[in-house]
């Protein structure tokens, strides 16, 4: 008998559906076997009233071996299934919420923890390094913080947490007495054995409701206030960073301005000095003057005068002196061309 393509795949496929179906039958076998071991018999499977009879021939009673479901039965152990995991998926999703707020609480309280310890650090930052170092004589790579000034700091630190813990006590004190209270009046509801009715127990409910909605609220206004007193925290730190710089290029331009001062006060004497040395210069000048005034010396108009006349003269002269060069050398020329007769002609010309 052959075996063709199409019938190897159907094989595959249905032996894959009944992989599948004991899978699922062994894990409802066994979660049915924990439940019972724990909560005693559950609802057992639909029984179907199809009743096989007994097979005849050997091949049909080995074949008879194997059970098979109905399809009441996979409908039935599908649903407990499909239930089953629902109540997974729901624990895992509770179990995921928890653990979200878990983390979302933690998450806050590092955020506060972290502010609180930035807050730390520039409190001692202000309270003892910037009161300055003690400088040792083997330079700066040994200084020191002065050992006053950190005990001083940690002694206020201890006294501030020795506050708050008697505080903390005295508040776990009160609280362990209401809960004593609520113990105490607890037992005796139950010594009286008084009994709450239905309507006691939903105004109760309701009640718890309200409340449970309200803490909710507030845990979230809390967790808002965490935040925003973490911004906040944070702001005021980077304002004091800011204020501190400011502080020191306020020190650097009362520097420059006392810088600027001295020397204006400097240029002030000069200026001053000059003064005097240029009325003392007019003072002189105006001694000159007059005495050049009174003296028989020539007045300066007349000195410009005849520096000019003279300047003049002096051009004439020139001028008059290359004349007579041209003239003399036109009559070389002459003499050397014409002779004697012709010169005399030239020079008269030339006069």
């Amino acid at each position: 008998m052959s075996v063709t393509k199409d019938d190897f795949a159907r094989y595959v496929w249905e032996n894959e559906m009944l992989l599948r179906e004991n899978a699922m039958l062994e894990a409802y076998l066994a979660r049915e076997k924990e439940i019972s071991a724990r909560e005693g018999p559950t609802e057992p499977p639909p029984s179907t009233s199809h009743k096989s009879k007994r097979p005849g021939s050997r091949a049909q009673r080995r074949r008879a071996g194997s059970t098979t479901l109905t399809l009441e039965k996979k409908i039935f152990i599908a649903e407990k299934e499909i239930k089953a995991q629902n109540v997974h998926l729901a624990e895992i999703e509770e179990e995921y919420q928890s653990e979200s707020i878990n983390y979302k609480a933690m998450t806050g309280e590092t955020e506060v923890r972290i502010t609180e310890i930035k807050r730390e650090a520039y409190e001692f930052k202000r309270s003892v390094l910037s009161k300055g170092f003690i400088w040792s004589k083997g330079g700066p790579a040994t200084r020191k913080v002065p050992a006053d000034a950190v005990i001083k700091y940690y002694d206020s630190k201890i006294k501030s947490k020795d506050m708050l813990v008697t505080k903390l006590q005295a508040r776990n004190k009160v609280i362990a007495a209401q809960v004593a209270k609520m113990e105490s009046q607890l037992n005796n509801k139950n010594h009286s054995e008084e009994t709450l009715s239905p309507i006691d127990f939903r105004q109760l409910m309701i009640e718890n409701e309200s409340f449970s909605q309200t803490i909710d609220a507030k845990n979230k206004d809390l967790l808002k206030i965490k935040v925003s007193t973490t911004k906040m925290g944070q702001m005021l730190t980077d304002k004091r960073q800011l204020l501190v710089g400011l502080q020191d290029e306020a020190v650097s331009l009362r520097k420059r301005i006392a810088y600027q001062e001295a020397r204006e006060k400097k240029l002030r004497d000069e200026l001053s000095d000059t003064k005097k040395h240029v009325s003392r210069l007019k003072k002189h000048c105006e001694k000159l003057r007059l005495a050049q005034t009174i003296s028989d010396m020539p007045s300066i108009e007349d000195y410009v005068a005849q520096k000019s006349d003279e300047h003049e003269l002096q051009k004439k002269i020139k001028q008059w002196e290359t004349k007579v060069q041209l003239a003399q050398t036109e009559m070389r020329r002459a003499r050397r061309v014409a002779g004697g007769g012709s010169t005399t002609k030239l020079i008269k010309k030339t006069a």
